[in-house]
């Protein structure tokens, strides 16, 4: 290290200032008020709503459109789990374990010609918990109007809560192309969806299916139905992630040599999802195809390295699916310049 640092010839006369620098008495430093006066009043704040990354040639961004923390025990974790158990896998993780920490991102890609949103974040779904996705795009220097292609993983509440602006009732991104699954939009816009699978109340089951059906039906004449396996607009490919909900997508942007899975809502949670991927999450459709599905996903992600990113990650939501046995880990990319 002294060598690397241009310091190896030094080591004596390095260690013998130091001996005489703890020998020295210590000078008191002055201190009055001007320093702190000076500085903010307060280090609070907002953080900050986008990240910056790139796909080989695509330009990309990460956006914050909020989050919920509810209490571990009512989580919609570990559906049928013993009392306990969503903590217990928190405090293995070196996590809080009074509540879970479920933020709402979304992802924009640049391609080589297209603007891609992919899901709109929860617009006035979730009250202040969300909704924060124009300020975050807006932070960026990007306008909704700028916005190319819209892609809806599922119809969820914290995905296409943004599609509608709520004082106008027209598309947020107007000029933007709407893209979805079409077993999906036939799922929700059905005469009477079949919903039984969530584990959640009976009144929480039919808010979703009254919200999907509002706002699909409010974009009605815009969609653009597409099937897994597609491959949509310039490197992109739509991959079949049912289980969640019927027709749930995830995504592969290729770049040259470098891929990103955008595996949407496959996974919950950056430590619970991975370490119990068995467990039942109370939002989703088919709790035995989404664990399947989970397993899959994770198990190509493993083995080819792939880079990952996920709606409920933590934030910049960027990283890699490590295998041990059973088991996975979510292993968070670091913050690059």
């Amino acid at each position: 290290m002294l060598g690397f640092l241009g310091l190896a010839g030094g080591g004596a006369l390095v260690g013998a200032s130091l001996l005489r620098a703890a020998d020295a008495p210590v000078a008191a430093v002055p201190t009055t008020g001007a320093a702190a006066s000076s500085g903010p009043a307060s280090l609070a704040g907002p953080q900050a709503g986008f990240y910056r990354f790139k796909i080989g040639a695509f330009e990309a961004l990460s956006l914050q459109d909020g989050g919920m923390t509810p209490p571990a025990d009512q989580s919609p974790f570990g559906v049928g789990e013993a009392p306990g158990a969503v903590a217990k896998a928190l405090d293995e993780a070196m996590l809080p374990i009074a509540q879970v920490d479920v933020p709402f991102n979304v992802l924009l890609v640049r391609t080589k010609s297209e603007l891609v949103l992919v899901d709109t974040g929860c617009g006035q779904n979730f009250g202040p918990l969300g909704g924060r996705l124009l300020t975050s795009l807006a932070s960026a220097g990007v306008r909704p109007e700028q916005i190319t292609a819209v892609i809806l993983t599922h119809a969820h509440g914290d995905h296409f809560g943004g599609l509608v602006n709520p004082e106008t009732g027209r598309p947020t991104f107007a000029n933007a192309t709407h893209f979805m699954s079409r077993r999906e939009h036939a799922f929700w816009t059905g005469s009477s969806p079949d919903v039984s699978g969530m584990a959640v109340p009976p009144e929480g089951r039919a808010g979703a299916v009254a919200g999907a059906q509002k706002t699909l039906g409010a974009l009605k004449d815009r969609w653009h139905l597409v099937e897994a396996n597609d491959r949509l607009l310039d490197g992109i490919e739509l991959i079949d992630a049912a289980g969640h909900t019927p027709g749930h997508l995830a995504l592969m942007f290729s770049s040259g040599d470098e891929q990103l899975l955008n595996f949407a809502d496959a996974a919950h949670h950056h430590a619970i999802t991975f370490a119990r991927p068995e467990w039942r999450f109370a939002y989703d459709a088919d709790a035995a195809l989404a664990v399947a599905t989970r397993r899959r996903l994770f198990d190509r992600a493993a083995a080819d390295r792939l880079r990952v990113w996920g709606t409920h990650m933590a934030f910049p939501s960027l990283g890699r699916v490590k295998r041990s046995g059973q088991v996975y880990e979510f292993v968070q990319e670091p913050y690059r310049l």
